[in-house]
């Protein structure tokens, strides 16, 4: 039982890091520049894992692998679904993103690399009008502008 409660948590864990990334409660009555501007260019790139996917999805095998096999079977097993779950992990925490150059209305460009939402799977093109909204001097989002 305490072993299926630990698989349930790490795995509860694991899959918290893939929900959509929203605002906090410290970003209550903060203020945001909004730019609005012009795709100039976008490229297609992939964030790979920061390295938390890997490690929870090895801890995640391993105890799953544990369940497994006899004396030093087991002990393999517990190796196995280590790496295994290492290499999902990895391959799940990767993300799509583009590198956008946005020339504003001011004239300036700017270079920034935003997440693909993969619900959403939007993908900026070159032309798309988009609007960029800054806190504290950081690039929180950039979204269509359809005006």
């Amino acid at each position: 039982m305490r072993g299926v409660f630990a698989v349930v948590l790490i795995g509860l864990l694991f899959f918290s890091g893939c929900a959509p990334k929203g605002y906090t409660t410290a970003e209550i009555n903060s203020v945001m520049r909004i730019y609005k501007g012009e795709v100039v260019s976008a490229r297609a790139m992939v964030l790979e894992d920061s390295g938390e996917g890997t490690i929870l999805g090895a801890i995640l095998g391993a105890i799953i692998g544990h369940q497994f096999g006899g004396g030093s079977g087991k002990d393999v097993a517990t190796a196995a679904g280590a790496i295994l779950g290492g290499v999902v992990g990895s391959n799940l925490n990767k993300a799509n993103a583009q590198e956008l150059i946005i020339r504003l209305d001011s004239g300036e460009e700017i270079s920034t690399l935003v997440r693909v939402d993969r619900e959403q799977g939007f993908w900026f093109r070159p032309g798309d009008r988009v609007r960029i909204f800054v806190r504290d001097g950081r690039i929180v989002k950039v979204e269509p502008s359809f005006k």
